[in-house]
């Protein structure tokens, strides 16, 4: 883990006036393994990062230094939306959005919204598309009902703005999404199981936008033929 995540968990944690014994204590471990983290000796992974975010009272984000826009991952939530009249699974949802972000950094090094993706047993999600989807279906911005077991997500009468998409960006959102309009879930998770981001990183891992880069050129968003 990089020092600079663990300065900002001693940051956070110190904001709090809480000492490193209390916040062992909080999430049920020993000090000795939480002085590990704060000294960048272990690698947290996301789920004890997540509960110590929640412990300190916030967001994980907060723990890392990249650049993000959050408010830029909501505009491709719903311009991918935009795509599927009819609602697209939650899953393939997820995929789609990992694909626009890792296909930008592979051409060029960055990613469009800057959000970190986690692994997961489905495939990358992106650590804010729970969050985010719970928020708008409270906010009655998206639907959601379950069909053929899977949950399908779609807009309701809410018109988002995409003034945070530039032009090529939407164009490769557009091009992403005709390309696996047809395919079903799973195809597309096997897709994603299949890339070196994925292979690298052991489940609840963050996964560095960095490994994309290895990936053979054809397999970066391009369905298999």
């Amino acid at each position: 883990m990089s020092s600079k995540v663990a300065d900002n968990i001693i940051k956070a944690r110190t904001n709090r006036g809480l000492t490193q014994e209390q916040v062992a204590n909080l999430l049920g471990i020993s000090r000795a393994t939480y002085l590990n983290i704060e000294t960048g000796k272990s690698k947290p992974n996301v789920s004890l990062l997540e509960k110590l975010a929640n412990k300190l009272n916030v967001p994980v984000a907060e723990f890392f230094d990249e650049p993000r826009n959050n408010d830029k991952f909501e505009q491709m939530y719903f311009y991918i939306l935009g795509h599927f009249k009819n609602g697209i699974p939650k899953t393939k949802l997820a995929k789609l959005l990992y694909l626009a972000d890792f296909s930008n950094f592979y051409d060029l090094l960055e990613s469009m919204s800057g959000v970190r993706y986690v692994r997961r047993e489905y495939g990358p999600v992106a650590d804010i598309f729970f969050e985010t989807t719970e928020k708008l279906f409270d906010n009655g911005k998206i639907n959601i009902k379950p069909l053929d077991r899977a949950l399908m997500i779609s807009s309701i009468t809410y018109k988002p703005n995409n003034n945070l998409l530039n032009d090529t960006e939407k164009k490769r959102l557009d091009e992403i999404c005709e390309l696996w309009k047809d395919k079903d879930t799973q195809e597309i998770v096997n897709y994603t199981h299949g890339q070196k981001p994925w292979k690298a990183c052991l489940d609840g891992e963050y996964i560095p936008y960095s490994l994309i880069t290895q990936e053979d050129p054809d397999h970066v968003y391009t369905p298999v033929a």
